[in-house]
C-alpha cells in the first residue's frame, strides 16, 4: 500500500469519526497545528528515528500537543505510532484538511508577490475569488523578491502568473525567437 493510500485510509476514518461527534471543526483546527509542527524538522526527526520505541514517541508527541488537541486527534495519533505509521502524519493531516474544505465547499487560493501584503489587499483577493466561485475561501500569502512586482495566484490546481519576472521572462523568449526568425 502506498504513502497516499495510507494517509488517506487514516484521513477518512479521522473525519468520519468526527463527523459522528459533531466536532470536525475541532479536529480541524488539530489538524492544522498538527501539520505546522511535522514541519519543524527536529519533530520530524524524532517521528521517524528507528531508535525510539513507539511508547516513547507517543510520551514526546502527548508531551506538546496534548494540552492543544483533541482527545479524538491525540487518539489518532497514538494509533498511527502503534502501527509504525508516524511517517505519514503530515499527509493525514494534509488529507484530512481536503476532507474537511471539500465538506464545507472551502477553496483553497495562495498569492505570492514581491512584497509583503496588507490585509486589506488580503481581505479583497479573499473575497473577489469567493465572489467567483461562490465558495468560503482560505488565503495563503507568501514572499517571493525575485517576483520584483506583480503577483502570482493560485486557485485549486489553476495558476496566473502576472509577475514582472514572468513578463521579462516571457518578453526574452519572444526576443530570442523574433532574433532567431530574423536569421
Amino acid at each position: 500500500m502506498n504513502e497516499s493510500q495510507i494517509s488517506v485510509r487514516y484521513a477518512k476514518a479521522l473525519f468520519r469519526s468526527a463527523l459522528e461527534q459533531r466536532i470536525q471543526d475541532r479536529v480541524y483546527r488539530d489538524m492544522e497545528l498538527l501539520a505546522g509542527v511535522c514541519r519543524i524538522s527536529d519533530f520530524n526527526e524524532m517521528l521517524i528515528s528507528p531508535s525510539l520505541k513507539d511508547s516513547k514517541k507517543f510520551q514526546l508527541v502527548e508531551s506538546v500537543l496534548k494540552e492543544h488537541l483533541s482527545g479524538i486527534s491525540m487518539s489518532m495519533i497514538r494509533l498511527v505510532i502503534k502501527n509504525n505509521r508516524e511517517a505519514y502524519l503530515p499527509a493525514i493531516a494534509r488529507n484530512f484538511r481536503d476532507l474537511y474544505r471539500k465538506s464545507r465547499g472551502i477553496k483553497t487560493a495562495s498569492v505570492k508577490t514581491a512584497r509583503e501584503v496588507d490585509e486589506a489587499v488580503k481581505k479583497q483577493i479573499s473575497d473577489l475569488i469567493g465572489k467567483t466561485y461562490e465558495a468560503d475561501v482560505e488565503l495563503t500569502t507568501s514572499v517571493d523578491e525575485e517576483l520584483i512586482g506583480g503577483f502570482i495566484l493560485t486557485i485549486g490546481d489553476l495558476q496566473y502568473d502576472a509577475s514582472v519576472l514572468s513578463s521579462l521572462k516571457n518578453m526574452k523568449k519572444k526576443l530570442v525567437q523574433t532574433h532567431i526568425e530574423k536569421k
